[in-house]
């Protein structure tokens, strides 16, 4: 009779202890009831059946074993790998505040510019304004000077009158005292050559007792200050007067003041110059050549 103890624990050495209790049961059983000696080996097969599914289960097993050592080093993989994008997340998380710092300083920037650029405005407004007052004071200065042009207009005619009729009268005082001429009144006149109207300051007869049958015009410029653009203006109304009188005409300029080289011209020229004073500067020989007139 089969010893059913030590039969499962031979068995139990082969399978694990479930199987290995169902095998002794069945193999216990099958000796008691005189199993046929073909039953007994197609248990055999059963059973290596049972050893080969036995060690493919425990491949699989370690097939599975391997797998889920696998999976945890994934797993751990994964785990570093959110560990990582946490921080990265921590990270944006902060840059992110940063950048709401910054767009917040850029909004106060912003307000700070708006309020300058209100100010700007303001004085802008203010300087528009202030233009607008410096126009209207131009206007009331253009309109001042115009009017103060017009009576200097008007006072420097009537300088002017004042000193042509002064002028006359030095004239003729120094013409006769200096050169004993005997002149008649000198007045300004205005006369037309060629349709051309033209102004002479001191105009008039003289006479020279030595000389009684002779003719003397005198052609007389009447300056405050005698410039050398005066002297070429008055240059060529002596030649045009000379032109057109018969006699001999006498150049003379009266002023009250002169540059040396202005006077120095004119004594070359043969003029005669009359000081305001009624003095009569002569040239190197006393008297200023005569010009051929």
């Amino acid at each position: 009779m089969a010893d059913r103890i030590h039969m499962l624990e031979r068995l139990s050495a082969v399978f694990d202890e479930s199987q290995a209790q169902v095998l002794a049961e069945v193999i216990y059983s099958s000796y008691n009831d005189l199993v046929r000696r073909e039953d007994f080996s197609e248990l055999k097969e059963i059973v290596r059946d049972l050893g080969e599914t036995q060690q493919r289960t425990e491949q699989r097993v370690e097939q599975l074993a391997e797998a889920q050592q696998r999976t945890e080093q994934r797993v751990e993989q994964l785990a570093e790998a959110q560990q990582r994008t946490e921080q990265r997340v921590e990270q944006l998380a902060e840059a992110q505040q940063r950048t709401e710092q910054r767009v917040e300083q850029l909004a106060e920037a912003q307000q700070r510019t708006e309020q300058r650029v209100e100010q700007l405005a303001e004085a802008q407004q203010r300087t528009e304004q202030r233009v607008d007052e410096l126009g209207e004071a131009q206007r009331r200065t253009e309109t001042a000077v115009q009017s103060l042009a017009r009576e200097v207009g008007g006072l420097s005619n009537r300088l002017g009158g004042d000193l042509e009729d002064v002028a006359a009268i030095v004239i003729e005082d120094a013409l006769h005292r200096e050169l004993g001429w005997q002149v008649e009144e000198l007045s300004r006149v205005w006369q037309t050559r060629d349709g051309v109207d033209e102004e002479i300051d001191a105009f008039g007869k003289a006479y020279d007792p030595s000389r009684p049958d002779s003719t003397l015009w005198i052609v007389g410029e009447v300056k405050f200050n005698l410039t050398m653009r005066d002297l070429d203006r008055f240059s060529r109304l002596v030649e045009r007067a000379g032109s057109h009188l018969e006699g001999e005409i006498v150049p003379v300029c009266f002023c009250y003041r002169i540059r040396p080289a202005v006077q120095k011209r004119v004594l070359e020229s043969g003029y005669r110059l009359i000081m305001s004073s009624g003095r009569m500067p002569q040239g190197s020989n006393g008297f200023p050549p005569t010009p051929p007139y």
